[in-house]
């Protein structure tokens, strides 16, 4: 009889282990599912930040690309406006030295012009003042050096009075067709002394090519009555 009571009691008491264990078993269990149900729930709140984040990360991705694609297509617009600016600039200086160096070819070409002509003239002049010299008689020649001598010391010397001659000039040298005769040479020392207000020499050369008249060297100052001389200006003024 005892040994049926034991059996029981210990019937009992393992029953009641087996109720304490399972039920400590079922609160470990629920314990381990609310723990991974609370991870689960952790993982997706995380799972959800990290593609907001991700999502955050795309659109400022693409955000910077555009701003990066408009600021190129403005960079580039500037640089094609600048590029077109430089090229008409460019176009303009272009332009404007080709009309420069047009002008100053023209110019060039005008004053090239100008003294050939000039040059043809004097030389035309010399050849005619050379036929003169070289095929008019001798006599003919002196004849009309002396009628030109004559009108020069009747009013050429007018031009004296407004004439400033420096102080240490002393001697006048005269360039003539033909030696001067004595009284030619007396009357052309008279006037030019009257003329300067002072006393002078005289120093004479002959050049053919004067053709007629004489021209006067006093210092620097040189005036021309040559019959040469006067074609010149007749020449000039045709």
């Amino acid at each position: 009889m005892l040994i049926v009571s034991m059996v029981i009691m210990m019937i009992f008491v393992f029953g009641g282990m087996i109720l304490i264990l399972r039920k400590l078993l079922s609160q470990n269990v629920s314990l381990a599912t609310r723990h991974l149900e609370d991870l689960n729930d952790d993982y997706a709140k995380k799972e959800a930040d990290l593609k907001r984040q991700l999502e955050d990360v795309r659109q400022k991705a693409e955000e910077i690309v555009r701003k990066a694609q408009e600021e190129a297509t403005q960079i580039k617009a500037r640089l094609l406006k600048e590029a077109e600016e430089q090229k008409a600039k460019l176009l303009q200086d272009t332009h404007t030295q080709t009309e420069e160096l047009m002008q100053q070819a023209d110019k060039s070409r005008q004053m090239l012009l100008s003294e050939i002509k000039q040059r043809v003239a004097q030389e035309a002049v010399d050849k005619a003042c050379q036929l003169i010299e070289e095929t008019l008689p001798e006599q003919f020649k002196l004849d009309v050096h002396r009628h030109w001598i004559e009108e020069l010391m009747g009013s050429g010397f007018d031009q004296f009075e407004r004439i400033k001659v420096p102080e240490d000039v002393k001697e006048v040298k005269i360039t003539a067709a033909f030696a001067l005769e004595e009284n030619q040479r007396k009357n052309l020392t008279k006037k030019l002394k009257d003329a300067l207000n002072k006393d002078i020499t005289l120093k004479e050369e002959i050049d053919p090519r004067v053709v007629a008249g004489f021209i006067i060297h006093i210092g620097s100052l040189v005036l021309d009555g040559s019959l040469k001389h006067k074609i010149q200006e007749r020449a000039r003024n045709v």
